[in-house]
């Protein structure tokens, strides 16, 4: 169950980041909320391996941070990709 809410909370990002970021912008708002989505996943699954007891029970706080930052370089990672860099 606490895989969902990992998955809520890159959603949420996932918007916040198409508003705040113009790369974003290029896969339009459901490819940045899906791109949210995928980054919250993977912070929850490495939040699951680094603390696996704790993990699948209930929802914990480091897992909610771990969506967040992996939510958060996820839009990044695009952001960063996606430049446009001169050709020499």
């Amino acid at each position: 169950m606490s895989i969902f809410v990992y998955t809520f909370i890159g959603l949420i990002v996932g918007v916040l980041s198409f508003l705040a970021m113009p790369a974003t912008r290029l896969v339009g708002l459901w490819g940045g909320v899906l791109l949210g989505m995928a980054g919250g996943t993977l912070g929850g699954l490495i939040g699951t391996a680094i603390a696996p007891n704790t993990m699948y029970s209930s929802i914990n706080p480091l897992g909610i941070v771990l969506a967040i930052v992996g939510s958060l370089l996820v839009s990044v990672g695009l952001m960063l990709v996606s430049q446009r860099r001169p050709v020499s």
